[in-house]
């Protein structure tokens, strides 16, 4: 085994603080000479996916991060979630070294057999204050966007936004059974993750 994997090969390697994981991700990915895709974090949005994704630009890398360029969604949305092809999703990862944000991380077995070099991080949080976060996100982005931009957003597959594809409804206070739905499609989640990506192939990033 390389030395500089060995510490994750359990797949979870917690880190207190932005820095030592920082470090860790670096030491981790930068042993791979891989000129192809090479991380998908298999997180959630909201566990700290944007500061995933200015650690890779830091380490010279090109990641995609979906809420940064929503129109790469409908590919893959319609791949996962209607009739379109599996092919046309992946070539949205072309020219990219890591990728995160919905829907990506829900295609973490198409990109292991796609990418067999790939590593994956599961980026996560404490499922309640997840919820909170990403409540206030939703009313954040409600009030500052403008209308073409809000006909723009919900122009997307129902699926493709806010977590809609685990019932979670965060464009209102959720009702106690969105509530209870949502943060159970988010543990399992990250349960089916741990249990399908190989631990020698997996950092898990606890925030």
């Amino acid at each position: 085994r390389n030395p500089s994997i060995c510490p994750f090969s359990s797949g979870v390697h917690a880190m207190g603080s932005m820095g030592v994981g920082f470090l860790a991700l670096a030491s981790w990915l930068l042993v791979m000479a891989v000129d192809a895709f090479k991380l998908l974090d298999v997180g959630p949005p909201r566990t700290g996916t944007q500061s995933i994704h200015n650690a890779m630009k830091i380490l010279g890398l090109k990641p995609l991060l979906t809420g940064y360029k929503l129109s790469v969604r409908h590919a893959l949305c319609g791949y996962l979630f209607g009739n379109g092809s599996l092919d046309d999703a992946l070539a949205v990862f072309d020219g990219y070294d890591a990728a995160m944000d919905e829907p990506v991380m829900l295609m973490y077995e198409e990109i292991m057999a796609a990418f067999p070099e790939a590593k994956f991080l599961l980026t996560i949080s404490d499922a309640e204050s997840w919820l909170t976060n990403y409540v206030e996100l939703a009313h954040l982005l409600e009030v500052g966007m403008n209308s073409s931009e809000r006909n723009w957003f919900y122009s997307l597959p129902t699926n493709c936004n806010a977590m809609n594809s685990w019932g979670c409804n965060f464009a209102k206070t959720p009702s106690p059974k969105d509530k209870d739905t949502c943060l159970k499609n988010y543990d399992r989640h990250i349960q089916r993750v741990q249990e399908v990506i190989p631990p020698e192939r997996l950092l898990v990033y606890n925030w």
